[in-house]
């Protein structure tokens, strides 16, 4: 029988001297992941917070398949008749909301192009009586430069009156949104999420029960929209992370048996592609696994060409069939939070609370996120996550399939690119895509003729590998390069092979090249000792795994 030391000793025979932290990875919220784990942590949960299980009763397992809709009663009703149980609908959609009637579907209604009053006197006027969130999110609206920063107070001293319409017109309405979807395309990691949206959350809740509204109502005024990304673990983790901080906001509140906000799952902008859009099917997949197997109460796909200029029916289809698929023939759903008991799950989710408590408590003695909005600090808090971000994207340290990595050379897509909005507001949050940076650049050079060319030296043992790499790194910027065993013409050569050839080799070749007419020569390889010899024989560039992909194409092709 194996046990803990019997396994480590095999780790280490196999390692060969590296360290045992080569297998320690560290998350974005600087969290560390262990290669294995073995048993449950003595303090699990944290301090003062509930189990980790879905909702108020651990009986209901059911989750809700959301569908957004910006099309009319034709697109609603379609996506109903396919298996959507509630509709994501904007104010004013008589349409859609007729549609839903009809159906007797949930609804999350979107009120950013309206007056909150407005939007519930609609509601109310058609007389809706199913589940109906409503994303009244004042302090989000600032941050997204929907509604001005010099607002917020007197719409925070509103939320009382307005909360108290609501619950009188609509019973069974819940109108305060906490969301951190901006949070997390502005560049936000999984704690800064869940510790910025708590001090939301908290605000919303300072505001009610200063109007007069015990915290159990209050509570019962308030849900969640979270994003869910490209870290299938990490996102799980979050979601449950959520519900007991949530908790754990509500038992020193006073409410220690009301249950956390309901969550509503949303699959991520920031990880949907323009290029290659076909890999946002895996990408959604992921998600929606994530956020079932999480606990959300309802969940929302995104169309896998979400990104281009007009969403295809075959794509709403898909992203929908995604979570049915997910429901109804993978039965996820049907265990009440199917990751506890997962050592790793339970720890991670352990650690992601406390760190994000941490950040919460530093957030609230600064003055809260209201002070955050209104000074500027979280534009730049977050503008600096991105930066960060954007570095390790740039080295392909998290690659991004079908665009930093395995790109389609000469693909067609099935519509075209949404453009770049401006910014219209300079203190909004900016959002960002991890392909942009790459996309950007492709647009710029792929219709550009360039002349790459990959010289290969010695046989193809040698220099199979390299060769192979370099034409996927220039195919990142939609350049189909040529491979050749002599010194030739070209914008750009490459020389590819093993180190043992460069010792004897690359500097002469190099030459050869410069001699041939080849305007930038460049080599397969980290150059080590060999660099200065290499850059007097004219090699410019040196492409690795690790390199920072951008910056070598700018400097190679712009």
């Amino acid at each position: 029988m194996s046990d803990f030391a019997a396994w480590r000793s095999l780790v280490d025979k196999e390692l060969a001297g590296a360290s045992f932290d080569k297998l320690v990875y560290r998350t974005p919220e600087d969290i560390t992941i262990d290669p294995l784990y073995t048993e449950r942590p003595a303090e699990l949960p944290m301090p003062g917070m509930a189990p980790y299980v879905r909702g108020a009763n651990a009986q209901n397992t059911a989750f809700g398949l959301c569908i957004r809709i910006d099309g009319d009663r034709t697109v609603a009703t379609e996506e109903l008749d396919g298996g959507a149980t509630a509709l994501w609908i904007d104010v004013g959609n008589d349409s859609a909301l007729e549609a839903a009637a009809v159906a007797h579907a949930d609804l999350v209604v979107d009120i950013a192009k309206s007056i909150p009053a407005q939007a519930i006197e609609w509601l109310a006027q058609r007389g809706v009586d199913k589940r109906i969130w409503i994303d009244i999110d004042p302090i989000m609206a600032v941050a997204q430069g929907v509604t001005p920063g010099n607002t917020l107070v007197k719409r925070l001293s509103h939320l009382p009156n307005l909360v108290s319409d609501t619950r009188e017109r609509l019973p069974n309405a819940r109108p305060l949104r906490v969301s951190t979807t901006i949070l997390h395309s502005a560049g936000a990691d999984a704690a800064d999420e869940l510790a910025l949206g708590l001090s939301a959350g908290v605000a919303y809740l300072r505001a009610l029960i200063a109007g007069g509204l015990p915290i159990t109502e209050a509570a019962r005024t308030l849900w969640l929209q979270l994003p869910v990304g490209r870290d299938t673990f990490g996102e799980i983790c979050k979601i449950r992370a959520a519900r007991v901080l949530w908790h754990k906001v509500l038992a020193v509140a006073g409410a220690p048996n009301e249950p956390p906000p309901p969550i509503h799952a949303v699959a991520s902008s920031r990880t949907q592609t323009q290029r290659d859009p076909w890999v946002n099917m895996l990408r959604v997949t992921t998600e929606m696994f994530a956020a079932i197997i999480g606990g959300a109460q309802i969940v929302t796909p995104r169309p896998f060409d979400d990104q281009l200029a007009a969403v295809s029916a075959l794509g709403r289809r898909v992203a929908r069939n995604t979570v049915l698929i997910l429901r109804d023939e993978s039965h996820l759903g049907r265990v009440v939070d199917a990751a506890g008991g997962s050592y790793y799950i339970e720890t991670r989710t352990d650690a992601l609370a406390r760190e994000a408590w941490k950040r919460f408590t530093a957030i609230e003695k600064d003055g809260g996120i209201t002070e955050l909005v209104g000074s500027g600090a979280l534009r730049a808090r977050l503008d600096a996550a991105w930066t960060r971000r954007a570095a390790h994207l740039a080295k392909r340290k998290e690659p991004v399939l079908g665009v930093s990595e395995f790109a389609h050379v000469g693909e067609k897509l099935p519509a075209a690119p949404i453009p770049t909005a401006p910014l219209l507001v300079s203190s909004a949050l900016v959002e960002h895509r991890d392909a942009e940076m790459f996309e950007a650049m492709r647009a710029r050079i792929e219709a550009l003729p360039f002349d790459v060319m990959l010289l290969a030296l010695g046989p193809p043992a040698e220099h199979r590998a390299r060769i192979s790499y370099s034409a996927g790194l220039f195919g990142i910027v939609g350049i189909r390069t040529r491979e050749a065993t002599s010194p030739q013409r070209a914008d750009v050569a490459v020389i590819c092979g093993s180190d043992e050839r460069y010792t004897a080799e690359a500097a002469g070749v190099a030459r050869a090249l410069k001699s041939a007419g080849v305007r930038k020569v460049v080599l397969a390889g980290r150059p080590g000792a060999l660099e200065t010899e290499l850059r007097a024989a004219g090699v410019e560039a040196f492409v690795f795994v690790g390199c920072d992909v951008l910056a070598t194409m700018e400097e190679l092709l712009l």
